[in-house]
């Protein structure tokens, strides 16, 4: 794997994340957001489904993974294979798990050693200050993986006041969950420290016997800001993740399901990036540079033996001059991205040993519009020259319109690309697998309808209407019986998405709050129901303040309801089509601020202790209890 630190340290000095991914006015933070544009736009202008998930919903909910909060995002299914640490998919309106773009302060965090999905059973929230979703089309802005959605983590960053803090959890399941963050700097200069680590015993994956398969994660940060003079500044970030999971292998001969194994997969992530900002909020233009920098290493282990290793690293370099033309905005970016996919491991039912590399330049156009006080609308398009695949257009055009201060209007439609994988390209074992050199990208046209009313001061109901029709769906399980080798192909015909979200917020009295959605989703392919889509899923949350907002109360119930699956019986029997149950989740929240710098927290999970499978033999978590401590010094 190559080594790009050379090149980080030689540009770094120069560049950074663009500033699109720190917005300086805090009272803003509700309104605005920086993943619907190139550059920061309020929520209110934008024409796609947007959440946002703030610090204090984390908070509120005590979620310690961030797939526990997207499982009450409208749109999201989220699947499980297993207890905490196990491998966890997220699919966003009935695309696929590797149809959504996820990015940590900027840096694109999808890995292509794991078929360019997101390793969602590693990200914690300790130290999470917000989460941005933007549903539906975005690869004009973003590029490849954004066909359904964009999810942004930002991180907390350094602040004037120097402040410190920590807490300790412990529960069910022998379960450890330790934290501490500190902030420090001035009116020019910022830096934040965290440190995080959980560890589980967790529990059974399989249907079959009795061992326990634990995980441990722990997560580190650093993010520093200098403001070099007024029109001048220089930001930096690092985050590294190292996990562990034990997981179990599927018995191919007898059951066809998992059953225990000693088998262990341990993961190492690093996420860097670097640049400069030149130019302030007067100044005409602004010009921002950035390099951001990924690699991760997913190593197997069989039987505490090192079995195969997947790794990937990827470099972006980035340049976006944005121009202010009165009230709107033109931004303009040129970008080079290098990636490159290593598998090693002995040789035996195959050879998983191979060396890939890709590369891709492309040329953004992104530009915010407005028409009177009540019309805003977003055109985007995306040039990309890829040195794998035919040269690629993609485009967005986003359109919001305030009727009154009361009720308004979106819509979004635009064009997405999602590029074949690494493992799709050339296999997991290539000795067994036939290159496909006619395998196209996936493209897909996707638009979305909304409209958001406040029915009163207390009372907010927002509706969406979306469908997307995917081109090229690439099957990469498919038998060359003149090879008797695998191989990939794009599908014929087109896969068909649609549906609805419906989400409300009602604020029935000044302690009490009630958050309710539903989505309903018709995910086929070929006119076959696609797996680990339920059509139905919804969550209802009740959330309590009491004694001035001293203490704090919520109950969370998520539905997730019937989806199909699909079991591998020992052969010769042929592949299954089968249905996993609803279900109901419901979690409990209570914390308390005993002081004004020391806070008690206590929860309960599945607390209905309910049964249930997300995806076919994979025992889930029953019900679990935990209670913990949080100490805060400083402001």
């Amino acid at each position: 794997m190559k080594n790009h630190f050379a090149i980080l340290a030689a540009i770094g000095a120069s560049c950074a994340a663009l500033p699109a991914f720190a917005v300086s006015d805090e009272e803003s933070l509700d309104q605005i957001i920086v993943t619907g544009s190139r550059t920061p736009v309020s929520i209110n202008s934008v024409g796609s489904a947007v959440t946002v998930i703030s610090r204090d919903d984390i908070e509120r909910r005590q979620a310690r993974y961030v797939s526990d909060l997207l499982r009450t995002v409208p749109g999201f299914s989220v699947s499980h294979s297993g207890v905490a640490g196990s491998q966890t998919q997220v699919r966003v309106r009935g695309a696929e798990a590797n149809h959504v773009l996820v990015l940590i302060d900027g840096v694109r965090a999808n890995d292509p050693a794991t078929g360019d999905e997101f390793r969602w059973e590693f990200l914690t929230t300790a130290n999470i200050e917000r989460i941005e979703i933007v549903r539906g089309p975005q690869s004009a802005l973003w590029g490849s993986d954004a066909v359904a959605g964009v999810v942004h983590i930002i991180t907390q960053s350094g602040g004037s006041q120097s402040r410190m803090g920590g807490y300790v959890e412990a529960g069910s399941l022998n379960s450890l969950n330790t934290a501490l963050n500190g902030n420090f700097g001035n009116e020019n200069w910022s830096v934040n420290l965290s440190a995080e680590r959980l560890e589980t015993d967790g529990g059974n994956i399989s249907r079959s016997g009795a061992e326990d398969d634990n995980s441990d994660a722990t997560t580190g940060s650093l993010s520093a800001s200098f403001q070099a003079s007024e029109s001048l500044a220089f930001t930096f970030g690092a985050r590294a993740v190292d996990s562990y999971s034990q997981y179990d292998n599927v018995d191919y001969i007898v059951t066809g399901l998992p059953s225990d194994s000693d088998v262990a997969l341990e993961t190492r992530q690093n996420y860097v990036q670097v640049g400069s900002t030149i130019g302030n909020s007067k100044s005409r233009m602004k010009h921002h540079f950035a390099v951001r920098y990924f690699d991760s290493e997913n190593r197997n282990l069989a039987n505490g033996v090192e079995d195969v290793t997947a790794l990937s690293d990827r470099t972006t370099l980035a340049y976006q001059a944005d121009i202010s033309l009165g009230d709107d905005v033109l931004s303009l970016a040129v970008e080079h991205e290098e990636t490159t996919f290593e598998q090693r491991g002995p040789v035996g039912f195959g050879d998983p040993n191979q060396l890939q590399e890709l590369d891709v330049s492309s040329v953004v156009a992104d530009y915010q519009a407005h028409i009177g006080d009540s019309v805003t609308w977003l055109a985007s398009a995306r040039f990309d020259d890829n040195s794998m695949f035919d040269d690629a257009v993609t485009g967005r055009l986003s359109l919001s319109w305030s009727l009154n201060d009361a009720t308004r209007l979106r819509g979004n439609i635009g064009t997405g690309r999602k590029n074949p994988t690494f493992i799709e390209l050339f296999g997991y074992f290539p000795g067994q697998f036939s290159s496909n050199p006619n395998l196209e990208p996936e493209q897909s046209t996707s638009f979305d309808l909304g409209v958001e009313r406040q029915v009163s001061d207390a009372l907010n109901v927002q509706l969406s209407l979306f469908k997307q029709d995917l081109e090229n769906e690439i099957n990469g399980f498919v038998f060359d019986p003149v090879t008797f080798l695998s191989t990939a192909e794009n599908m014929p015909g087109t896969s068909k998405r649609e549906g609805l979200e419906l989400a409300a917020r009602w604020d029935v009295s000044e302690h009490l709050g009630l958050n309710a959605s539903y989505t309903y989703i018709d995910s086929t392919s070929e006119n076959l129901r696609e797996v680990r889509r339920p059509r139905h899923s919804g969550h209802v949350e009740f959330d309590y303040g009491f004694k001035d907002g001293q203490g704090r109360i919520a109950l969370t119930a998520a539905y997730g309801g019937t989806r199909t699956d699909t079991f591998f019986p020992p052969w010769p029997n042929p592949p299954e089509v089968v249905t996993l149950g609803n279900h109901w989740l419901a979690d409990l929240t209570a914390q308390y601020r005993i002081t004004e710098s020391t806070k008690i927290f206590a929860r309960a999970s599945n607390l209905l202790d309910t049964d249930y499978e997300q995806v076919y033999g994979y025992n889930t978590p029953g019900r679990a209890a935990y209670a913990g401590v949080q100490v805060t010094f400083g402001r």
